[in-house]
């Protein structure tokens, strides 16, 4: 009678930390979204910095941790592509900013697996 208690005043601090912590996964995605289109854009625009950096900023301010290296590795190729660019070489600006795309892909896939 005890242990049955204790698990019905246990289950309601279980179920708000487990919405706290969906919560806070979910609130990233819309900034990831935003970021994609901000770094597809740039590949198209005739001044792509400011989107570049739109894009690193929301990258570098999401909150769901470094994904297996993923986030790190996308924040990388967005410098890159801004060193690109900087350098006058769009061509391999665009190669860097596909590959954060693929990262930054490759980050959500892995965050919806099961762990």
């Amino acid at each position: 009678m005890k242990q049955r208690l204790r698990l019905l005043l246990q289950a309601p601090f279980f179920m708000l930390l487990l919405g706290i912590t969906a919560s806070m996964a979910l609130a990233d995605l819309p900034q990831q979204r935003k970021a994609l289109d901000e770094l597809q854009a740039a590949k198209k625009a005739d001044d792509p910095m400011p989107l570049l950096e739109s894009a690193r900023n929301r990258i570098a301010k999401a909150n769901k941790g470094n994904k297996g290296g993923d986030k790190e590795d996308v924040l990388d190729k967005i410098d890159e592509a801004i060193k690109e660019l900087k350098a006058g070489n769009k061509p391999k600006m665009e190669q860097k900013i596909n590959a954060a795309i693929a990262n930054l892909h490759q980050g959500k896939d892995k965050s919806k697996r099961p762990k």
